[in-house]
């Protein structure tokens, strides 16, 4: 019964999200805006729906953390869309990224995992939540990259894009250091130690350092928009990838 719940939840945001794209796709903004809160609000559910069936917030296995990721960015790509809704500028990325990696929990068994002992440690959950979190603002960062890539050459709209894409990445950056942070926190109190040189370790340190790239890799000497969001993008996306192997 509890499977099917999620499965009906997992079908259900997911269809709103091919919607929702559809809608994004033909300019239908003002409807998209209204039809948005219904999947935020499934996307919601959905958490929820994790939260009680299993006692801790999503956070392992790649079906509860692809709900987790997009719940956090149809919310951060309904916000934007909202303080933004007077600019004339058409936003289907988000929408269709966050269809992406809904779509990614079919490769993953589509179960919750049970409460886990580790789950019950504050340090724990933050370090997951934090990490999941910092991996959607940076994912959202992608998606306004590409939305920016698409407006006229010498706009404001595009400039205007592009740095709203830069504080995102670092916004992603902060979130994921802190995570990182609560994870050492965790291991000083479990181990009598902070996290020793490991791969993951290093793993972690690289994905950290390629988000401070991808927020500042926008070189003023060059003079084409478009490369510099190519050189901003390109080490989120190797960040992604990394998280998602």
């Amino acid at each position: 019964m509890t499977e099917k719940i999620s499965l009906s939840l997992f079908c259900c945001t997911l269809f709103l999200l091919t919607v929702n794209v559809l809608l994004a796709v033909l300019k239908k903004r003002k409807i998209n805006l209204i039809f948005g809160c219904v999947t935020v609000l499934s996307a919601f559910v959905a958490v929820v729906n994790i939260y009680v069936q299993s006692g801790h917030l999503p956070m392992s296995g790649t079906f509860e953390k692809m709900q987790n990721m997009v719940f956090i960015i149809v919310l951060l790509g309904m916000i934007y869309e909202f303080v933004n809704r007077k600019r004339n500028i058409n936003a289907p990325e988000f929408w269709i990224i966050a269809l992406i990696f809904q779509a990614l929990a079919f490769f993953d068994e589509m179960k919750i995992d049970p409460m886990f002992y580790m789950y019950d440690n504050v340090f724990v959950s933050m370090f997951f939540q934090l990490r999941l979190i910092s991996m959607a603002v940076l994912v959202f960062s992608v998606s306004v990259n590409l939305t920016s890539f698409k407006l006229e050459k010498g706009s404001y709209e595009k400039s205007f894009m592009m740095h709203h894409a830069a504080n995102f990445t670092l916004l992603g950056a902060i979130l994921f250091i802190a995570g990182e942070f609560s994870g050492s926190m965790w291991a000083q109190l479990a181990y009598g130690d902070s996290w020793r040189w490991s791969k993951n370790f290093f793993t972690s340190g690289a994905m950290f350092l390629l988000a401070l790239l991808g927020s500042h890799l926008a070189p003023s000497w060059i003079k084409n928009k478009n490369f510099q969001i190519l050189f901003s993008i390109i080490p989120l996306l190797i960040i992604i990838i990394l998280f998602l192997t």
